[in-house]
């Protein structure tokens, strides 16, 4: 048995695979090892799977949003030996998931919009380049943490058009201590700011949202894609929620960039099931 694993910030989507066919396929919550030790990992998913697929799997892909090999990758290994203890395991970040799903053994600029945000130049079945994310705080331009933190802030800024603010407070009852806490002193603050951009979706049309969005996708590309050495030339794809979302207005951005976006996936786990059974 194989098990392939596509975790972002949020949540992970698992698939078991036996003689090419899938056996299941579940989600459970996100695994990033900046936010969660070995230990946490464990506990989040020793119920998850039966005995039999314990004993049984013996290799296991996993990608992960955080997840970097030879680093960090060590505390979602380590977890995971402990649940399939007959699995030989290989836990890479999720840019390498997202390269495979988007072009396979093609070169290409792999993008990932979702809670968080990424990028890396592919080619020849390798990541040979890759503009460093940063994280939510230093980073992650065009991502959902990035929207959330930036509609908060033209909230209480008072930047945001009377109307949008009151739809706004109606929606969320925004509390700026109760905020602050949840970004500075509870976990996950990554998704409770990627947890506003709904308000974003519901409100695109509104002239003042879609400039939002628009600059706040122009800084993705001008901070990522257009770093790499002849960007013009290469394929780009995206994977993830927010880029599957806002897929109009981010393809608008692109054209203004003199650029062409060839796919968009919402998810990467089918495409490396094909990756990863034709390979």
């Amino acid at each position: 048995m194989i098990l392939l694993a596509d975790s972002g910030s949020t949540k992970t989507d698992w698939v078991i695979i036996f003689d090419n066919q899938i056996v299941r396929k579940l989600s459970t919550e996100g695994i990033n090892p900046f936010f969660h030790n070995t230990e946490s990992i464990y506990a989040r998913l020793e119920n998850e799977f039966s005995e039999e697929e314990k004993s049984k799997v013996r290799k296991i892909y996993f990608y992960g949003a955080g997840c970097i090999k030879n680093t960090n990758s060590h505390i979602v290994e380590n977890a995971l030996i402990q649940i399939f203890k007959y699995a030989e395991i290989e836990a890479n970040d999720d840019m390498l998931g997202a390269t495979r799903a988007l072009f396979g053994n093609q070169p290409g600029i792999a993008c990932i919009l979702g809670t968080g945000a990424n990028s890396c130049l592919y080619t020849r079945g390798e990541i040979i380049d890759k503009v460093p994310t940063l994280g939510y705080i230093l980073g992650d331009e065009g991502s959902g943490a990035y929207l959330g933190r930036k509609l908060i802030n033209h909230y209480f800024k008072r930047k945001l058009p009377i109307p949008l603010a009151q739809a706004f407070e109606k929606q969320y009852n925004p509390i700026q201590v109760q905020i602050q806490n949840a970004v500075y002193k509870e976990k996950n603050p990554n998704r409770f700011l990627a947890s506003f951009t709904p308000f974003l979706k519901e409100n695109s049309q509104n002239g003042y949202i879609k400039k939002f969005l628009f600059d706040s996708f122009s800084d993705f590309f001008e901070s990522n894609i257009m770093q790499y050495s002849n960007y013009q030339t290469y394929d780009i794809g995206f994977i993830g929620s927010i880029a599957y979302h806002f897929s109009e207005i981010l393809n608008e951005v692109a054209e203004n960039k003199k650029l062409k976006i060839s796919f968009i996936l919402k998810k990467p786990i089918d495409a490396l099931i094909a990756y990863h059974i034709s390979n």
